[in-house]
């Protein structure tokens, strides 16, 4: 899904419902994406890095993201030299299974929207210096492993990118509504892509507080 597709696709949500939304669709059980035994062979489990042994500064700015937002679980959190980037992975639980219940679904994009936004908040000391901010938002998907039973996996569910120039100038001006994100999107200001189907492969850094079964 192209940028700014998909919060256009809230507006024609709330009027016919999700179908038109991809990845909403395998979210509400409408297209089950690709098959579990593929999940299963490509699937890197959520698993952060419980050590202790991740630069505290920005350990420090994840906890104070996920306490700030109560919904969100940071997996990781690092500066990518080679893109001048500063990236965070972030797991939020699943939109509401009632597709038909447009205000559920409505609310849950503006949680998105405010946690997005208090990502970008909550490290703008951390990123000083980098050129680009870039929040993922995955969530949990349950895979039977052969030898460990039920695991979970992330699923990404949208990819964010905005210069952090640009993302200051937007923080300046609060308070915001989804209204103003759209804005950001429309406007090719922020990058906001929605893969189909995609695991999350990368090097998790941060403990999840997320509890699974």
């Amino acid at each position: 899904m192209s940028k700014g597709h998909l919060l256009w696709g809230i507006v024609i949500l709330l009027v016919g419902g999700c179908s038109s939304l991809p990845g909403l669709r395998v979210l509400t059980g409408e297209d089950s994406g690709a098959p579990a035994e593929q999940l299963v062979e490509s699937a890197d489990l959520v698993m952060a890095d419980k050590s202790g042994s991740g630069d505290p500064s920005l350990m420090a700015a994840a906890d104070r993201i996920e306490a700030a937002s109560n919904v969100a679980d940071i997996i990781e959190i690092r500066r990518d030299e080679a893109d001048d980037a500063f990236n965070v992975n972030l797991v939020l639980p699943p939109p509401p299974a009632d597709a038909s219940d447009t205000q559920a679904i409505f609310s849950y994009y503006d949680t998105l929207r405010r946690v997005v936004e208090l990502t970008w908040q909550g490290t703008l000391h951390e990123s000083e210096g980098t050129d680009i901010l870039r929040v993922i938002v995955l969530y949990p998907l349950q895979v039977q492993t052969l030898n460990s039973g039920s695991q979970f996996a992330g699923q990404i569910f949208v990819r964010t990118e905005i210069e952090r120039e640009e993302a200051l100038v937007y923080l300046a001006s609060r308070p915001h509504s989804i209204t103003d994100f759209r804005d950001l999107i429309l406007s090719g200001i922020l990058v906001y892509e929605a893969p189909p189907v995609e695991i999350y492969q990368g090097e998790p850094n941060h403990p999840m507080y997320m509890t699974f079964q």
